[in-house]
């Protein structure tokens, strides 16, 4: 009986205990590997690592600050994912794999090889793993240019020269050859939706006039609509994200009319998109969608990349290679918690590639989930004077590459306003409204705040005219007492004088 006994409690244990297991799945996401097959760690920093015939200059095999990644990172960081999580759900590859170099040193053919390269990577290293990829901007040749027009021959190209045949279903490749963008169940109520954006990228010079490029508005709001009706829950991932660079002040990455288009579509079907996924910026961020009124009702999560790459653009910076690793529900898809791993190229010792975690987002930024709610909150309380917070946040937006970066408050307030704002008019209001004004503030604050001077002034008025009043008093006292001549000429000049030269404003 007692043995009866334990093994009921045993089996108690064992349902009680695989329930949140059962529901909860993990999933990679990597992005930006811009492999360049050129890098030499005898090349010159300065011209992206490529091979110098004076033999001046010695880098890592894994790579460099000022260049994109060898051949040895792709390999490292795919090896990194085997073994710190080997078996996920599913692998989600946010795109841009082409190096940054010009397009005359590159083709079609060469975009598509060097693309090809990484899908048979990632099918060898995870053979019996499903993996979702999307294009990124540089994987066009040439790069930003993806035409208007659904059914172009490059998807048809890179679907089985870059062999995402391998990766794709016969649905989702049949959908991909439209226009880059398709659809698939991951499992019974949970889809994968896998976009395009790079149509809507406002570098994009063939698209900016057209209404809706390859059909893909149409596409999603389909999509979405018949997800909706089935039950079915979406996770969207693509490489270009919506709104603005939190780095690069006024920097949005959609043109203005696509971006409210894609926002207005994210919010009619926020009850149907469970999680977004993002890479291109190569920082380490996040957006919140809100609804028309303004709360709270999605979460952006935007994974800095593989390659190592200063920034062309004056400010951003390099930051150092990364993977991240979902935590997520697998009935509805919600991201409920994340690690950030990374390799710190500047502290490799002989050489070992040594993937570290770079921190877990709910315990190192104190919040009890990733909801839209508690991403908001986190957000706004960057603006706190000397936020331990936003100087976490500031560290992981370079992959801990920036040494004690610096950030003013012009500078914070953009990456508040980037975070909590998907759009222009509404950012712009929120650099106007000044998030970071509970702080002391560098440059001329707006007029409420210089308030000190005006009030001492009216002070000093408040006194005089109670003085003339009591004077006045006397002197009508006085008149009345002695009863002399009913009007004394009496000038206040002195007093008038005053008012009219005191500061009041």
């Amino acid at each position: 009986m007692n043995t009866q006994r334990v093994f009921f409690l045993v089996w108690i244990i064992n349902v009680c205990s695989s329930q949140p297991t059962g529901n909860t799945g993990f999933f990679w996401q990597v992005t930006d590997f811009h492999y360049d097959a050129n890098y030499s760690t005898k090349g010159n920093p300065w011209k992206m690592c490529h091979d110098s015939s004076d033999g001046s200059y010695s880098n890592s095999i894994y790579g460099n600050y000022q260049c994109d990644s060898p051949w040895h990172l792709i390999l490292s960081a795919t090896a990194a994912m085997k073994r710190l999580h080997p078996d996920p759900d599913f692998i989600l590859w946010t795109g841009d794999s082409v190096p940054h170099v010009p397009d005359s040193t590159l083709d079609l053919q060469k975009n598509a090889q060097n693309i090809g390269n990484i899908s048979l990577l990632l099918r060898s290293v995870f053979p019996n793993t499903s993996i979702y990829p999307v294009l990124g901007n540089h994987d066009e040749y040439p790069a930003d240019a993806y035409p208007p027009a659904p059914g172009s021959d490059y998807y048809t190209t890179i679907l089985h020269q870059a062999h995402f045949d391998k990766l794709l279903t016969n649905d989702t490749a049949a959908q991909f050859q439209t226009g880059g963008y398709y659809s698939t169940l991951i499992r019974p109520g949970l889809r994968v939706m896998g976009l395009n954006t790079n149509l809507l990228y406002s570098q994009n010079k063939l698209t900016g006039k057209s209404a809706d490029p390859a059909q893909q508005f149409q596409w999603m709001t389909a999509t979405l609509s018949d997800a909706r009706k089935n039950n079915e829950k979406v996770i969207l991932l693509s490489h270009v994200p919506p709104g603005l660079f939190e780095k690069y002040s006024d920097l949005m990455w959609f043109y203005n009319e696509f971006n409210t288009q894609y926002v207005r579509i994210l919010q009619n079907f926020s009850d149907v998109i469970t999680s977004q996924i993002y890479g291109h910026e190569h920082t380490d961020s996040y957006r919140i969608l809100k609804d028309p009124k303004g709360a709270p009702i999605g979460v952006l999560f935007l994974a800095p990349a593989v390659t190592p790459w200063n920034s062309s653009l004056a400010g951003v910076g390099a930051n150092n290679p990364s993977i991240r690793l979902y935590t997520y529900n697998r009935k509805d898809g919600t991201v409920l918690n994340y690690q950030q791993y990374y390799l710190n190229l500047a502290s490799l010792i002989k050489g070992t590639a040594n993937w570290t975690l770079e921190y877990d987002a709910k315990k190192d930024f104190n919040v009890g989930d990733l909801s839209p709610k508690s991403m908001l909150n986190l957000a706004l309380s960057f603006n706190s004077d000397n936020s331990v917070m936003f100087s976490k946040y500031l560290t992981y937006n370079s992959v801990s590459q920036a040494v004690n970066p610096v950030c003013d408050l012009d500078c914070k307030m953009v990456h508040i306003c980037s975070i909590t704002e998907l759009e222009r008019m509404n950012f712009d209001l929120c650099k106007t409204i000044n998030p970071t004004k509970t702080t002391k503030m560098p440059h001329p604050s707006p007029p409420t705040h210089h308030r000190h001077p005006v009030s001492k002034t009216y002070i000093y008025i408040i006194v005089g005219l109670a003085a003339v009043v009591f004077i006045l008093f006397i002197v009508v006292g006085i008149i009345c007492i002695r009863r002399r001549r009913h009007f004394i000429p009496y000038r206040f000049s002195r007093f008038s004088n005053s008012l009219g030269r005191g500061p009041i404003n």
